[in-house]
């Protein structure tokens, strides 16, 4: 009966060391998340929009010129039409630039914050020697605007324009019908005179037609 009694008495024992070990194991862990603190918040993106660039400058330059001031994603230029690179150009200077605005993907949002504090304003490029020296970045930040957004935008611009030219050409239509219609007839066409004639009816001849072989051996055919 001792024994027996001592060893209840000991599993008794393990039992209570067991506890406090799941005790201890469970204040280390929350020790530990209380020294991590709440978990990270996910990466969000951020859009720059540049509404200057030089002759000369492109999505090569850009992401160079770029790339140390945070992790870049997607770049796109817009391509300079014919109208603005006229406009743009000087009369006996270099032709004008390829693009005429753009936007830059930052992976992280608050360094394109950063960037486009710190470079708005700013020499482009810190190098005496770069084409690019002499000109000031242009930069913006968009806040909540993301790269979708810009496929959406150039996709309602395209359309936009495809609309605006199918109703151009059918305007340039329509005026060439009318100046047709009321351009003036001939001398020899009966209509230009005869008042109360009709502009769109077809032009009538002053002149009798030859009868035709056919018709003549027919007369000849008929008795008198």
């Amino acid at each position: 009966e001792e024994e027996k009694e001592k060893e209840e008495e000991e599993e008794e024992e393990e039992k209570e060391e067991e506890k406090e070990q799941e005790r201890e194991a469970a204040g280390a862990s929350k020790g530990s998340e209380a020294a991590l603190g709440p978990p990270p918040k996910p990466v969000v993106p951020g859009v720059l929009y540049l509404s200057f660039l030089p002759p000369g400058f492109g999505p090569r330059q850009a992401r160079a010129l770029l790339r140390p001031h945070g992790e870049l994603g997607r770049v796109f230029l817009q391509p300079r039409g014919g109208s603005v690179r006229r406009r743009r150009q000087r009369p006996g200077g270099p032709p004008g630039g390829d693009f005429a605005e753009g936007w830059v993907e930052f992976r992280d949002k608050r360094a394109a914050k950063r960037a486009a504090k710190v470079l708005h304003g700013a020499p482009m490029a810190p190098r005496p020697r770069s084409p690019f020296r002499h000109h000031l970045w242009s930069i913006k930040y968009l806040p909540g605007f993301r790269w979708p957004h810009l496929s959406e935008r150039l996709s309602y611009e395209r359309q936009v324009r495809a609309q605006r030219l199918r109703a151009e050409v059918a305007q340039a239509k329509r005026e060439g019908g009318f100046y047709t219609r009321r351009a003036p007839r001939p001398a020899g066409d009966p209509s230009a005179d005869t008042p109360g004639a009709s502009r769109d009816s077809p032009p009538t001849w002053g002149f009798a037609q030859r009868p035709t072989e056919e018709e003549i051996w027919r007369r000849k055919a008929r008795p008198p």
